[in-house]
């Protein structure tokens, strides 16, 4: 019993938020009608775009994929006729990841993509976070448990920037190779850049651009120039329109000051400013952050955090990595400032969604719901301006952070 209570010792109310997010996923699952869910749209939600093209991918029908009414008829040819607005937004590198969904049925590629997510994480969980327990608690945080609701890429993606992000100090151009996959969602590497040139890490950086390029390259005879052109001028576009001017759930699933100025009711062009003072921001403390002494841990969750505060495409599934740098925060500033935003960090999936679910159920003219909205990225803001004083302190506050440093040792 004292080493179970150990395993849960000082975290236990981020053990409580993952497992309430595990238990809101059960219901989910068990109101499915074979492969539909609840509400009529796939079982796993957005798995039905990957799964789609790979089936796509299968049949050497490609340009279908990049076209939004010919990927969303065959959806309905390939899943089921009633099946609500879908869209691809990916570059066509992602085929290559989602090619072998092909040769597998819709139920068995579902399992096979969430198990291979979850088993992509534990190795990058547990080479960047000191305690098993941690890189336990990070593998079932409640950004996890959405991830595998929504079918989506979160697990993936959080894989190849944790990973890589563990792998700098020591391993630079393994480092570079693996952050180089991110090109198949780019806004999850916006920081690398600014990292890159604040240590001038330019192995990491050639690490990166071999297998970035060389991905890019192999795209163009494997599934043909068509393809980018089909992207540049049919996805990109499709997905421009959805971020200024989509209104729907897919809203309240991002925490970025972009839609949340929409959902306030701001126009887009202010909206838009917001978002790009917060990208500049978020610039601004990585290239200070990372040009000081702090350790490779705390620059990493700083630089995390900072990509969600940047960018303007990102979703509640897509926050492993805001996880991630929760657990690095809750270890290191013990204050109770500290502690609350490194928690409100760690529950922001849950948050989300049960605004979008009171936004649906209460008065809509009301308004009262929406500007709740603005917690996700003032959440995001505020733990980015933690990391970056624990990456950067004041000489004053020297002696308190390796204060701090020591007693989070010996908890």
């Amino acid at each position: 019993m004292n080493r179970l209570f150990g395993f849960f010792r000082g975290r236990l109310w981020l053990w409580e938020l993952a497992a309430l997010a595990w238990l809101l996923l059960l219901p989910y699952i068990m109101t499915a009608h074979g492969h539909l869910d609840w509400s009529g749209h796939a079982l796993g939600r957005d798995f039905v775009n990957y799964w789609t093209a790979g089936q796509l991918v299968r049949e050497h029908q490609i340009a279908p994929i990049f076209d939004r009414e010919g990927f969303l008829a065959a959806e309905h040819r390939l899943f089921d006729p009633r099946l609500p607005f879908h869209f691809w937004s990916y570059p066509p590198v992602t085929l290559f990841l989602v090619a072998p969904l092909g040769w597998l049925s819709y139920v068995p590629a579902l399992l096979a993509w969430s198990v291979f997510g979850v088993l992509a994480l534990v190795p990058a969980a547990r080479g960047f976070l000191p305690l098993p327990r941690e890189a336990v608690l990070l593998v079932v945080c409640p950004a996890t448990a959405i991830d595998l609701a929504l079918g989506q890429n979160g697990a993936i993606s959080a894989a190849l920037l944790i990973g890589g992000l563990s792998l700098w100090p020591r391993r630079p151009i393994a480092a570079g190779a693996v952050l180089g996959l991110l090109i198949f969602k780019p806004q999850l590497a916006l920081m690398l850049p600014v990292a890159v040139l604040a240590e001038r890490r330019w192995t990491t950086m050639a690490g990166a651009a071999a297998v970035a390029l060389g991905l890019l390259a192999l795209s163009v005879p494997v599934f043909g120039l068509d393809a980018w052109r089909g992207f540049l001028t049919g996805s990109l576009r499709t997905q421009q329109l959805m971020l200024t001017q989509g209104s729907g759930p897919f809203q309240w699933m991002m925490p970025t000051l972009l839609m949340s100025g929409r959902l306030l009711g701001l126009p887009t062009t202010v909206a838009m400013t917001a978002q790009a003072v917060g990208g500049v921001a978020a610039f601004w403390c990585v290239w200070k952050g990372w040009r000081g002494g702090a350790d490779p841990e705390a620059k990493a969750a700083l630089l995390m955090v900072a990509t969600f505060v940047a960018s303007p495409q990102a979703f509640n599934y897509d926050l492993i990595p805001a996880a991630c740098a929760a657990l690095a925060l809750w270890r290191r500033d013990r204050s109770a400032v500290g502690q609350g935003v490194a928690l409100m960090l760690w529950g922001l999936p849950i948050l989300m969604i049960a605004l979008q679910a009171l936004d649906a159920v209460g008065p809509r003219d009301a308004g009262l719901i929406k500007p709740a909205m603005i917690l996700a990225p003032l959440a995001l803001a505020v733990a980015l301006w933690r990391l970056y004083r624990l990456c950067a302190p004041s000489p004053s506050a020297a002696a308190s952070a390796s204060t701090v440093g020591e007693l989070a040792s010996n908890t």
